[in-house]
């Protein structure tokens, strides 16, 4: 079975929707009033609480109670004993004992379940990448049952590494840092997104000149990006395989990356064409403005840009991520 596609499958919903169902309301639509951003608004205060699917680390975004405090609200939610329908929480019989903050780093005590079985790394994880995500939080201190267990925890360059051994080797090399990229997946049932980095082997350093280390450009890890997204990894894959070339130009102008998609698909009939849109235009978003460099995505479909996508979402300006994301439906 040849690999399945990720970008053909979601980038051709998401077009097929625009030209099916929006070419007729394209002036129209110019007008209203819509995002230009991933995510919608949400009212209250958001936290992002991490948990495991399919193996990965994958942060979930709540809407909590705006009076309490970001980190209590996150704690709460991650050891509460309640896991979202789909994910793992290796964190769910552990209890938290006690919680201390002093200025940048937190401390916590948890349950002795903490250390049994294989779950400690992963639920280790899950704390720092959780805290971490509240305002001005960056170190994490654990103790098991008032014993110290690990201190000043930090969250590492990046998340879920494909390989880790081999960024060991490559941590204190600056040129072969360059060539790992975070790609955002969708979960099979393409409901949220997956962070996974890889280190590319579509990239080559280049030497600008010979007084300069050697370098990768920006448009390059672009574009190996989002090979990568096309590929897919491990677990994670498409609906079905696309031959025909959709992307049919990127290149970069003041920060923006500008992706021209071919209109000349064919029409396809999917279920949930706007949950498909919405999570194929933040794939793509999130995986390109990943990298240094790129801010924001402007897409165009045969050449020029696109009115409304669906209620929250529009393709006529360039799409800037939103921080909260994964929103987990009320």
């Amino acid at each position: 079975i040849p690999m399945k596609r990720f970008l053909h499958t979601v980038l051709i919903s998401f077009i097929v929707f625009i030209l099916v169902g929006c070419s007729a309301e394209s002036s129209a639509t110019e007008s209203t009033s819509t995002s230009d951003n991933i995510s919608s608004a949400l009212s209250g205060k958001m936290v992002l609480v991490y948990y495991i699917k399919d193996g990965f680390l994958t942060p979930i975004t709540y809407n909590v109670e705006a009076s309490e405090p970001q980190v209590n609200s996150a704690l709460n939610m991650l050891f509460s004993g309640i896991t979202p329908e789909g994910f793992e929480n290796k964190l769910d019989d552990v209890k938290l004992n006690s919680l201390n903050v002093s200025g940048d780093t937190i401390s916590i005590d948890v349950s002795g379940e903490f250390l049994q079985g294989d779950k400690a790394d992963l639920a280790k994880s899950q704390i720092i990448y959780t805290l971490t995500e509240c305002e001005n939080i960056f170190k994490v201190n654990i103790a098991v049952d008032g014993k110290p267990y690990e201190i000043l925890l930090e969250r590492s360059q990046f998340i879920n590494l494909k390989n880790p051994e081999e960024y060991e080797k490559d941590k204190e090399n600056p040129e072969e840092l360059s060539k790992y990229l975070t790609i955002y997946y969708t979960d099979q049932d393409k409901g949220y997104l997956i962070p996974v980095t890889v280190k590319s082997d579509k990239l080559e350093t280049k030497a600008e000149n010979s007084d300069k280390p050697t370098t990768v450009k920006v448009e390059d890890k672009a574009r190996a990006a989002l090979q990568h997204l096309i590929e897919g990894t491990g677990k994670i894959e498409s609906l079905d395989t696309f031959d025909d070339k959709m992307i049919k130009s990127l290149r970069l102008d003041d920060g923006i990356a500008v992706v021209d998609l071919d209109k000349k698909i064919i029409r396809i009939d999917f279920n949930n064409k706007t949950q498909y849109a919405e999570i194929a235009v933040e794939s793509v978003v999130r995986t390109l403005t990943s990298i240094d460099g790129i801010e924001k995505v402007q897409f165009l479909v045969g050449g020029v840009t696109w009115g409304n996508v669906t209620g929250n979402l529009s393709l006529k300006n360039p799409i800037e991520p939103d921080r909260w994301y994964n929103i987990l439906a009320n």
